[in-house]
């Protein structure tokens, strides 16, 4: 996937006619982290391809997975499906829906952390951006700002992302958990 990613960050950056610098100084991710990622030098943590995302303005799909084309169905078989995977703790974060839209107005996602491993801090989310959240397997320890919570299988929490948030599995088991993005700017944007 970090050939994809490198790839598909150069392009919607000098898509924008956006230097290094400015694509920085908008992500806060660094000139020469940027570079490296472009260069496939390096795998970002999910932290950076958190900032990356919200700082180009597009979703973690979006980014990932690109954007294609669908129609009334879009079959999307398992070795198809984007997938992100921070080799060091082995966070894996599964795109489920089609970003085919452009608008990143709701995005359908899985979580697989392993026993005793973080997903790592996610940057907060624009205002109107709201995730709903269900543990199919295991425990989650939910960080939204300076709150936990402790979420066990088919417990689900809603929450405004507009805070930093992080995914924690507390246990000795895998955690499995799905969530649904909703960015109700891009669905006020479509009406």
């Amino acid at each position: 996937m970090s050939q994809i990613l490198g790839t598909r960050v150069r392009q919607i950056r000098e898509g924008r006619r956006w230097s290094l610098r400015e694509t920085a100084d908008r992500t806060g991710v660094s000139k020469s982290m940027l570079s490296k990622i472009e260069r496939d030098a390096v795998s970002p943590t999910a932290t950076l391809l958190g900032r990356l995302a919200e700082g180009l303005g597009i979703s973690i799909s979006q980014l990932i997975g690109g954007e294609e084309p669908c129609g009334d169905v879009m079959f999307m078989p398992a070795r198809e499906q984007p997938v992100f995977r921070v080799p060091t703790t082995g966070f894996e974060r599964r795109s489920l829906s089609p970003v085919a839209h452009g608008n990143g107005s709701v995005d359908f996602v899985a979580n697989i952390l392993p026993p005793l491993q973080s997903s790592g801090t996610f940057p907060p989310h624009h205002d109107a951006v709201e995730e709903t959240l269900v543990v199919a397997v295991g425990r989650l320890r939910l960080h939204l700002g300076a709150a936990q919570y402790d979420i066990d299988t088919n417990d689900a929490i809603y929450y405004r992302a507009h805070l930093s948030h992080r995914f924690d599995n507390p246990s000795e088991s895998e955690t499995a958990l799905f969530y649904i993005m909703v960015n109700n700017a891009a669905v006020a944007d479509t009406s």
